[in-house]
This record gives C-alpha cells, sequence and structure tokens, in this order.
C-alpha cells in the first residue's frame, strides 16, 4: 500500500509543488527532472526543503497526477544543484518510477521543460567558482592532509606518477573522469569512496572546467585532481588506509 502526500512547511509554501510517496518503509520525493521518485535519507525531512522537517496532507490518486502534471525542474545552480547532483548519484535500488508505486505510466505527464523551479528560502550556496588551471597550482588546501607525514605538496611529478600506476605508460593525453577518481583513490590510500567523494569530485570538475564530463584534456583533469585534494574533507565514517609504503617516505 503506498500513500500519497503534499509537503510543505511556513517557509515552503504548498504551491512549491513537492509530492512524496511512502510505502511504509520509507518516503519518495517526487524529482522532475529525473521522472522518478526518490528516496529520501531520513523520514519526516525532504532534500528539496534542505533536509528540515515538514508537514504532509494525504492526496488522492487523481491528485498525484495533477500534481506531477504542475512540477517543474529544479534549477540546476547552487543548493538545487547539490540536490539533483545527490539524488542522480543514488543506487536504483533507491529508486522508483510511477508505475512501480501503482500509477498509470499513461496518465502521468512528461517531464515539464518550459521552466525552472528556483527552490524558495533554502541556504541557497552559489554555483561552484571558475578557477583556471594555472591558478589552481597556486591555490592554498584548506582541506584534510592527503599524507600521514602532514603538509606535503601536491605537484604535477606526483599525479603524473600515480596515473602511470593507476591509468597507463604513457598516461593518456586525456583522462576519464573515472581516471580522476581512481587517482585519488589511489593518492589518499582509500579502499572504497563515498557518495561526499563523488559529489566533491563533481564540485572540482564544475570549478575547473565549468561542466562534468567524461573525459577532460591532461592539463584539465590534473588540476580538476588537485583542486579536489584541496578542498575534500572526508567522507563520514570513512576509514582510511595507511598509503602505500614509499609514498609517504617520511
Amino acid at each position: 500500500m503506498v500513500d500519497f502526500y503534499r509537503v510543505f512547511h511556513d517557509r515552503h509554501p504548498d504551491e512549491n509543488g513537492i509530492i512524496v510517496a511512502d510505502d511504509g518503509v520509507s518516503e519518495y520525493a517526487y524529482v522532475a527532472n529525473t521522472g522518478l521518485w526518490h528516496r529520501e535519507p531520513f523520514a519526516g525531512t525532504v532534500a528539496l526543503f534542505g533536509d528540515e522537517n515538514y508537514d504532509r496532507v494525504r492526496i488522492g490518486t487523481e491528485e498525484v497526477y495533477e500534481r506531477i502534471g504542475q512540477s517543474r525542474p529544479i534549477w540546476n545552480q547552487g543548493f538545487g544543484a547539490k540536490v539533483l547532483r545527490s539524488r542522480r548519484l543514488q543506487p536504483d535500488a533507491e529508486k522508483r518510477t510511477s508505475s512501480d508505486f501503482g500509477l498509470d505510466p499513461t496518465r502521468v505527464p512528461p517531464l515539464a521543460d518550459d521552466a525552472w523551479r528556483r527552490l524558495p528560502l533554502v541556504d541557497d550556496a552559489p554555483s561552484p567558482e571558475y578557477v583556471s588551471v594555472a591558478d589552481v597550482w597556486k591555490q592554498e588546501s584548506e582541506g584534510l592532509e592527503w599524507s600521514d607525514c602532514g603538509h606535503r605538496p601536491l605537484t604535477v611529478e606526483l599525479r603524473m606518477a600515480i596515473a602511470e600506476e593507476v591509468v597507463a605508460v604513457p598516461v593518456p593525453h586525456r583522462l576519464r573522469h573515472s581516471d580522476i577518481a581512481a587517482i585519488l583513490k589511489e593518492l589518499w590510500g582509500l579502499r572504497t569512496v563515498c557518495h561526499y567523494f563523488r559529489m566533491a569530485l563533481e564540485t572540482a570538475a564544475l570549478r575547473v572546467n565549468v561542466s562534468v564530463d567524461a573525459s577532460y584534456e591532461l592539463p584539465v583533469a590534473l588540476a580538476i585532481a588537485k583542486d579536489f585534494s584541496d578542498r575534500w574533507d572526508g567522507c563520514p565514517d570513512e576509514e582510511r588506509s595507511k598509503m602505500k609504503e614509499g609514498r609517504d617516505g617520511c
């Protein structure tokens, strides 16, 4: 049994058009950008509201169809961009189609593409500020230290050496987004990476390259890896393994 609700609170009026499906186990918010229902990590909160608690009113199936038709894509900037990245990175097991919830797919309106809905009254951080490849190598680190030996500069030579280990020899002129992740995983000595690692890497790509692409020219790719390392503050509960012998060279 699935129940549907329109959700709102004082600082997020009902006209935002946010609807939630509750299957008795989890709650799923409908996102017009994807046309899917995305599982919310915590019951009673919605990421579209900045993870704040909300009020809800149960609605019938007919109103669900109407409200899906009224939904508008989230503005892909600032806070909205963060929400969209997190939802697109969700495992498939945490996403549901309208059909999964017993809705008639022939009655579900197509994705709205004529307007962007900017989320109001939330902590709307600005889009990542652009930084040039040259400036990346001049900036100071604000994140965690990658080395257990204290502060050690991240040079192009070090990144290239790791790229030769985990990508190919010689290092190709273009590196895939996944290659950068592999380089960083090796640099930090991580067994696994978390959702926040992937989001931080996307943010670094947006800062250096303006967009997240499948691959990048080598200088851009190395700068993205540098910017990530300068700003990453770790994964929650992530256990960092020791760096390979000889990598630190304390």
